[in-house]
């Protein structure tokens, strides 16, 4: 049977930590602006009405995964003996002297069983639109990262598992390829046919979601990404959303924004991104919908010699370029795998360069995206881009620091990524509530930081200079 504690039984049993509790605390900060009603609104149809017995309320069990994540509490049981002991969080719950705090096996039930795990992206969106009616965020601009967060699983246990995947050619790729060739009277390639192809994997027999990473053991870790996108006014996160470690950002990010959009109804004209993000076709979506982006650039390694490398070549003519040491090269052809090759305009004027590595001459690539690379250069170079660069470590980066180190997100608690995905969108709303909070507070003393109020600033300051 479904039962909730009313206003007035809340009131009654708050009135005996009256002189215990404190009222400066953040925990009480939240209650007053957070709306328990709708939280009541999204839990009741996993409750029945009049079947068994009374429940305990189940707002309750959300106030005390709040308490966890806020301190930062390494467990659920944990977290009860804390709240037995103390004033301010019974107050929080609005529970009695007398009444126990419900088990710790209850409460893991109610997060891993009881609810469904949408319900927690739910809240986190009905915090962040109460945050956006107050006018605390800006479409301006966004930043993106993810990072990465050590699974509940023994590295040491994993096995091999080979895996079949669809391999697809890529349509827009041999569309500029055959452009090109037909530029120059070459016949075009006809595309290729969808075929199968294997691939080892190494999989944990923990935590089968996990993904194998190297960037911190070279041995390799199993753990999970963590996508998330924040607005740059007051760093409040838009989104935040859990992959395998083998995910990149770049594969995923437009779908995060097109969902960011769909929740606050708009998308931004700016984004900063770092060099992880440093892709082609990232780049030619986001132009297409309008969103200036400023990408770090990403320095790949090429095994080429110090004095003739691919970047010190220069571009005399469309199809002319020119070496360090002054050989040209005209074009040759262009290649499924994205490359217009130029050779020697004179074969043979390569042999007895310093820095050429065998008899033959040189092949110099162009990509067929290095128009798109041409223009992100730009952008990180022009005097917009090269103020955006501050923009990401003192904003996404400081985010999740802040998650790792004061809300416990360095290490998954529970396995599976739809559980991990809970624990992040419960410390993406704890983080938006603290911040929320605090530019609340500041409204009593005039200061109202919302985004008309900086577009204010930016007028007036546009007027005197």
């Amino acid at each position: 049977m479904y039962y909730y504690q009313s206003n007035l039984e809340i009131q009654q049993n708050r009135q005996a930590y009256e002189s215990m509790y404190d009222p400066n605390h953040i925990l009480v900060q939240i209650d007053k602006l957070m709306d328990w009603n709708s939280v009541y609104q999204l839990l009741e149809p996993f409750y029945p009405s009049t079947i068994g017995r009374p429940t305990i309320d189940p707002l309750i069990f959300v106030k005390i995964l709040m308490i966890q994540y806020l301190e930062g509490f390494r467990s659920v049981r944990f977290t009860c003996k804390q709240i037995q002991q103390h004033a301010t969080y019974r107050w929080f719950l609005g529970i009695s002297p007398t009444d126990k705090v419900p088990c710790h096996s209850s409460v893991s039930k109610f997060l891993r069983h009881r609810v469904d795990p949408d319900v927690w992206e739910a809240l986190f969106d009905h915090v962040l639109q109460w945050i956006q009616e107050d006018g605390f965020l800006s479409p301006d601009t966004w930043a993106a990262d993810e990072t990465e967060l050590k699974a509940n699983a023994n590295k040491r246990k994993r096995i091999q598992v080979i895996q079949t995947m669809v391999v697809k050619e890529e349509e827009d790729v041999l569309q500029l390829v055959n452009e090109k060739r037909q530029q120059h009277g070459k016949k075009p390639l006809a595309p290729k046919a969808e075929k199968l192809a294997t691939k080892k994997m190494i999989c944990s027999t923990t935590d089968p979601d996990a993904g194998l990473s190297v960037k911190h053991d070279p041995r390799g870790l199993f753990a999970f990404h963590d996508h998330r996108i924040v607005d740059t006014l007051h760093n409040f996160i838009l989104d935040a959303y859990v992959t395998a470690a083998t995910v990149p950002g770049h594969r995923i990010l437009m779908g995060r924004i097109e969902r960011v959009e769909h929740r606050v109804g708009y998308s931004p004209e700016e984004i900063v991104l770092d060099a992880g993000y440093y892709n082609a076709r990232l780049a030619r979506e986001l132009e297409k919908k309008g969103i200036l982006a400023y990408m770090s650039y990403r320095r790949f390694h090429r095994k080429e010699h110090p004095d003739c490398r691919s970047v010190k070549f220069q571009q005399v003519t469309d199809d002319v370029y020119a070496c360090p040491f002054g050989v040209k090269f005209t074009y040759s052809t262009s290649t499924r795998s994205g490359y217009h090759e130029y050779k020697p305009a004179v074969k043979g004027s390569c042999v007895g360069c310093p820095a050429a590595k065998g008899a033959k001459d040189r092949v110099f690539q162009v990509s067929v995206h290095q128009d798109i690379y041409e223009r992100m250069r730009k952008q990180r170079l022009s005097m917009r881009g090269k103020g955006l660069r501050s923009v990401h470590p003192s904003t996404i980066e400081r985010s999740f620091a802040e998650s790792k180190e004061l809300h416990g997100l360095r290490f998954t608690r529970y396995r599976g990524v739809r559980q991990v995905q809970i624990q992040v969108w419960i410390t993406a709303m704890i983080q938006n509530l603290k911040k929320w909070t605090k530019l609340r507070s500041l409204q009593q003393y005039g200061l109202y930081l919302t985004y008309q109020m900086e577009e204010k600033k930016k007028r007036k300051s546009s007027h005197s200079s």
